[in-house]
């Protein structure tokens, strides 16, 4: 496959090299150069995307591609036998890193999750304590989660426009669980999914270790999932499942804009795909508006939402849920089946009170703020040290950008080697499936307080690119 997607690129160098096209011209559209070619559309898509992801062509929302500049660079993708791809995969990462990850303790700015100083336990930690004093006994109908628990979800999703009944939500004990519960209702080994490239790491595991198979659909930095794309390649794949994550999306940071994801869900509906959508970092917008999702759109129960309190409320409070609609007794069976013994009763009460109260309103408006000056602060100083060549993605919620490193730069190199220097980054490729993609973009935390220390790593990892472009 990689051998097509060169030859996708060898075929646009070539007109470039005649004369035929030139900067601001558009394209051949992806139908006409799979009928001059006889390689599948995406198989064209992925050529496009790799010309795109080096600057030299950019997507305009139903409109096609357009060449944006011509380098003797563009001829300097792999040949046919080559591989200039650097896979990277979990086991390539520093064995202190991991470990770093699973105990919490890696700082700016290659930690998965969002920096601990964001959250204040003090409110919910004296609701607990007054919880186990109680010693409440769980209801007897509770296996789909605490009722008064689900009330509450039900209603703060009200708030984004989201309405379900609290039976139609199942609690788990992750956002994580949440998604191999849905994966394991909606799918079966050899199953065809589409996923976001790039998209949220932990995800990709979940998928991999059910051996489904994975067609993959580019997220732009800028715009999200392109929903002409996301027809064609739901209306021309056996596609069972989309897994989307349409809000401050991990890792570039952007929101899809609201007819984007009108279109998406009527897509999905039209051609029987379910979406399961990952709303973990929902919460975590910078704007005055709560930013709609894809299942603020969905009449048919077409979208299965996932999230978490993990980053809007703490760690140590995590549990999951899922809006689960008509699939709640398939995921509820797979639960059972899967032995996710529901025995954390005594935090579901917990969140419940302390969410009957309003104070998590307070707190997320406290984080919320928390993050944007973060992130302002972070992409300064990327627009400041970083050398001429990268693109930054611009968050609209969450904790994580999104760069791009001129051609040349190996992120899964640079990350081994920016570890030795106390410096973390993510690098792009392992936010694909295929591990083909991204070698030289990158994401960034910037959830973490902005220390000298901090400042000057962002430093680091300028002078590492500007190695390469030198």
């Amino acid at each position: 496959m990689p051998y097509r997607y060169n030859a996708v690129v060898e075929h646009i160098r070539k007109r470039v090299d005649a004369g035929t096209l030139k900067v601001g011209d558009r394209l051949p559209s992806i139908r006409q150069l799979s009928l001059l070619t006889g390689f599948s559309a995406v198989t064209i898509h992925h050529g496009y995307e790799l010309l795109e992801s080096r600057g030299y062509c950019t997507a305009r929302p139903r409109s096609g591609y357009y060449l944006t500049r011509i380098s003797s660079e563009l001829s300097d993708f792999a040949q046919a036998g080559e591989n200039s791809v650097e896979p990277i995969s979990i086991g390539d990462f520093p064995q202190a890193l991991l470990l770093s990850w699973q105990n919490r303790t890696s700082n700016a700015f290659g930690a998965p999750q969002p920096s601990d100083d964001l959250f204040d336990c003090a409110e919910i930690d004296s609701v607990m304590r007054r919880i186990l004093r109680r010693r409440k006994l769980p209801a007897k109908d509770a296996a789909m989660g605490d009722i008064d628990l689900r009330l509450q979800i039900a209603k703060r999703a009200a708030q984004r426009g989201i309405f379900t009944r609290y039976q139609d939500i199942i609690v788990t004990g992750s956002a994580t669980q949440g998604l191999n519960l849905c994966l394991d209702a909606l799918t079966d080994p050899g199953n065809v999914i589409l996923v976001e490239s790039p998209s949220y790491f932990p995800a990709l595991s979940s998928i991999k270790h059910r051996n489904l198979r994975v067609v993959e659909i580019y997220s732009h930095p800028r715009t999200g999932v392109d929903p002409d794309q996301f027809e064609y390649l739901v209306k021309n794949n056996n596609i069972r499942v989309a897994l989307l994550m349409a809000n401050n999306h991990f890792p570039t940071g952007i929101t899809y804009g609201e007819e984007g994801m009108k279109r998406i869900v009527a897509a999905a509906h039209k051609n029987n795909v379910t979406i399961i959508e990952n709303d973990m970092l929902g919460d975590l917008y910078y704007g005055i508006s709560n930013p709609r999702s894809l299942k603020k759109f969905d009449s048919s129960q077409t979208v299965l939402q996932f999230s978490s309190f993990e980053c809007s409320l703490a760690p140590e409070y995590g549990l999951g849920w899922v809006i689960a609609g008509k699939h709640a007794q398939p995921i509820l069976a797979a639960s059972c089946l899967g032995g996710y013994a529901i025995n954390d009763f005594r935090i579901q009460q917990a969140l419940a009170e302390y969410l009957s109260c309003h104070s998590q309103d307070r707190h997320l408006r406290r984080i919320r703020d928390t993050l944007a000056s973060r992130m302002q602060r972070g992409l300064q100083l990327l627009a400041d040290r970083m050398p001429a060549g990268c693109s930054i993605s611009r968050p609209n919620g969450g904790y994580m950008c999104w760069v791009h490193a001129p051609q040349g730069f190996k992120s899964g190199r640079a990350a081994r080697a920016l570890h030795k220097q106390r410096v973390s980054i993510l690098p792009g490729p392992v936010f694909s499936a295929a591990a083909r993609s991204f070698e030289n973009l990158f994401a960034l935390n910037f959830s973490f307080p902005w220390t000298t220390t901090n400042e000057a790593k962002i430093g680091k990892i300028a002078d590492s690119i500007a190695e390469i472009a030198h």
